[in-house]
């Protein structure tokens, strides 16, 4: 029996320097998601964005959309950004999650019942996302993590379940106020060890766009 792990990226948008990493981790097969900031795009990153469409389309790749909020105003600040990725690159999103997540809890429960309402999946992050498509329990964070504790999670795993574990994929960029920036080259390191030890496991890397063809 198989198990299934959704590897995403998040922060695509957010530097050109971690679209590069985040990029050529697809290129590779390492990871088959990834989500947009899409409000930290900005003109010089055309060209990365183009690449990663055209990856889209050879490749088992989800491409979401990461939420940032500002304020409380949750409803106009997901619909905003959710047109404009439509618009940028020129398909719905795969799926979305939340950036920081953990400082905007009380988001939670509009941004499930939006996903609900577009049939959009979404990243699991706790008992309120139940009914929406998403994955068996909570995302896993694995951005800080010890590559122990990574590879004790994914012996819990059970057969014909999916899972989906996050991380901050790139290299330091010094124009870039991110509080993981500097962790960003070890989750590159634990992607990859990461996908040496999944096929002792059973456990093959997918996408959400496998997860969203489920029954």
């Amino acid at each position: 029996m198989t198990k299934y792990l959704i590897i995403n990226a998040d922060d695509f948008g957010m530097s050109q320097i971690f679209n590069d990493v985040i990029l050529d981790l697809i290129r590779k097969d390492l990871i088959h998601s990834t989500t947009v900031m899409i409000d930290r795009v900005t003109d010089n990153q055309k060209e990365q964005f183009n690449e990663l469409i055209a990856l889209s389309k050879n490749k088992n790749l989800s491409i979401g959309l990461h939420l940032e909020f500002k304020d409380n105003d949750y409803p106009s600040q997901i619909k905003s950004q959710y047109y404009k990725f439509k618009k940028l690159l020129g398909f719905n999103p795969s799926h979305i999650d939340i950036h920081k997540s953990r400082q905007f809890m009380d988001s939670f429960s509009i941004v499930a019942e939006f996903c609900k309402k577009n049939n959009l999946p979404c990243r699991n992050r706790g008992e309120i996302f139940k009914d929406c498509k998403t994955t068996k329990i909570q995302a896993f964070f694995g951005s800080t993590e010890d590559f122990g504790k990574i590879e004790e999670w994914t012996k819990t795993f059970e057969d014909e379940k999916f899972y989906e574990i996050l991380f901050h994929p790139g290299k330091f960029d010094i124009g870039c106020k991110s509080s993981l920036n500097k962790d960003r080259e070890r989750d590159v390191e634990h992607i990859k060890n990461l996908n040496n030890i999944l096929k002792e496991n059973n456990i093959k890397v997918i996408s959400y766009l496998d997860l969203a063809a489920t029954p």
